[in-house]
């Protein structure tokens, strides 16, 4: 038995707050903590001139993993998928979907931690802001569609709940 229409917009839901709770509040919290950690003066601030070279090799890694991270999504989230061709209940799909998104909204706050640690190294306040940009430009890329979710869940059987 298919999932309805329905049945794919609430797992949508579920998955886009998901990531906004984990991009969206980790990457505040990020910021509010480096803000607190640089006013309260609990790390002696490196010369800024010494951080040239680290920020523009985290933006470099940033990008890549995002790359890597809708490689991924892309891979995971389709009508070929082994993982999700093999599931046969429902609970357990909308687990392993919770999964899988959690990990690669996990990987995409990486960009915002390094701008936590750049930030409290004594890096410039703009590149921080950069950073948590590519984490929220990192969630619109793999954030899910109900019509890709639908077309990656249309060769999935489920056994009939009742």
């Amino acid at each position: 038995m298919q999932l309805t229409r329905q049945e794919i917009l609430k797992l949508t839901v579920s998955l886009m707050n998901l990531g906004l709770m984990i991009d969206l509040v980790g990457a505040a919290l990020l910021f509010v903590i480096g803000n607190l950690i640089r006013k309260l003066e609990l790390i002696v601030p490196v010369d800024p001139g010494r951080l040239n070279l680290l920020i523009y090799s985290l933006i470099g890694v940033s990008v890549i993993e995002l790359v890597l991270v809708v490689v991924l999504r892309k891979r995971w989230i389709c009508a070929e998928s082994p993982q999700l061709r093999a599931i046969k209940k429902r609970e357990v799909l909308a687990r392993h979907l919770k999964l899988l998104f959690s990990i690669l909204y996990l990987v995409s706050l990486t960009p915002a931690l390094y701008g936590f640690l750049y930030f409290i190294l004594g890096g410039a306040d703009e590149f921080f802001v950069i950073l948590l940009a590519i984490t929220m430009i990192g969630y619109m890329l793999i954030r899910v569609r109900p019509d890709d979710l639908e077309k990656a869940l249309e060769k999935v059987d489920l056994e009939d709940p009742g």
